[in-house]
């Protein structure tokens, strides 16, 4: 395992079953179980890619023309969510004017 702080590259002074250490950086790696395989990470990458696509399928057969933010903004202590509208052909009034 190596350090890689402020650009520069060496091997952790302390290292172990569980961490490790380098108190020169002040960092400190602590292992939670097994690595994550490459096929764990691409299942994960996958099911996000899934998930993405079914809230689009969701927004379009809403069938209104404002997006998830505008709708949302338009409850008084969520005003700021037209900010965050990245729909193109939204037909919220703070976009048309």
């Amino acid at each position: 395992m190596k350090c890689h702080h402020s650009g520069g590259v060496h091997d952790f002074p302390v290292e172990t079953e569980d961490m490790a250490c380098c108190p020169e950086h002040g960092v400190t790696l602590l292992w939670h179980g097994e690595p994550i395989t490459n096929t764990e990470l691409a299942q994960a990458a996958a099911a996000g890619a899934r998930l993405d696509d079914f809230l689009a399928l969701a927004e379009q057969l809403r069938g209104d023309t404002h997006s998830t933010p505008c709708r949302a903004a338009q409850q008084p202590h969520l005003a700021d969510g037209h900010d965050h509208c990245r729909r193109p052909d939204c037909a919220c009034p703070c976009h048309t004017t």
